[in-house]
């Protein structure tokens, strides 16, 4: 994997986080949903479990 394309998926990762932490705050998903939601999202852009991008 290339530099830009590690940046990408780090991007795009954070980008649809910033969206379910949104939902989050406004009540519209729980805590638990928003714990699911992260973890199927890092692993759809190949984000480790440890990384600070979490």
């Amino acid at each position: 994997m290339t530099k830009s394309e590690l940046y990408d998926k780090i991007f795009h990762y954070q980008m649809v986080m910033s969206w379910v932490r949104s939902l989050l705050k406004q009540s519209l998903i729980s805590k638990k949903e928003y714990t699911r939601i992260d973890t199927m999202i890092a692993k759809k852009y190949g984000v480790s479990s440890c990384s600070i991008y979490r």
